[in-house]
């Protein structure tokens, strides 16, 4: 079932397919191309040795700024400032470690809505926004935003959770969407 929306891609004409980013590998066309705010869809699982917990991620914008920096709720409610961005290299994810995620949280659906493009992760911008442990309750660990259209964003997730009482890990991967495009899709 995975390999039909590649079929599909292959079929279609080059000209369907969206303006996506492969080999891009300069830091400020990414960012200018990606700059604006993104509505997340996607999944979590927290966990630690006793339990673990599946839910869909939080709904709220992602912003990413053609400066350099990324923040979100989740980001502003943690750090309170938006965070750098770094384009990764050597990049971190390639198809593996990409499909371990996706089957970590259950969603190789994300894999088949990004299928189209004519590379692997490994050869996409993947912009990298590193947590540092605060006081207090504290998430450490990476954001990773691989690029793979102007419209679609893959959001991973790999965090620790920590507070006093507890520590719990956390795997999150989410689709972003641009929120105008969203916002337009729910008037029609």
């Amino acid at each position: 079932m995975r390999f039909i929306p590649i079929l599909v891609a292959l079929v279609l004409p080059a000209s369907t397919l969206a303006e996506g980013f492969c080999d891009v590998t300069d830091k400020q066309d990414v960012l200018t191309r990606l700059a604006g705010e993104w509505q997340r869809e996607g999944t979590m699982v927290i966990d630690n040795a006793v339990t673990e917990i599946v839910k869909p991620s939080s709904d709220y914008l992602v912003t990413l700024s053609a400066d350099g920096t990324g923040t979100s709720d989740f980001v502003d409610n943690l750090l309170g400032a938006a965070q750098d961005l770094t384009l990764a290299d050597p990049r971190p994810y390639d198809v593996d470690r990409v499909d371990d995620v996706l089957d970590s949280t259950d969603r190789f659906d994300l894999a088949d809505i990004l299928s189209d493009t004519k590379c692997g992760p490994e050869n996409l911008p993947q912009l990298v926004m590193d947590l540092p442990e605060t006081k207090g309750m504290s998430a450490t660990g990476t954001i990773t935003y691989i690029a793979y259209f102007d419209d679609r964003i893959l959001e991973l997730s790999e965090l620790t959770l920590k507070s006093d009482e507890t520590v719990l890990f956390l795997t999150e991967t989410a689709l972003l969407t641009r929120a105008d495009s969203a916002a337009k899709a729910k008037e029609e």
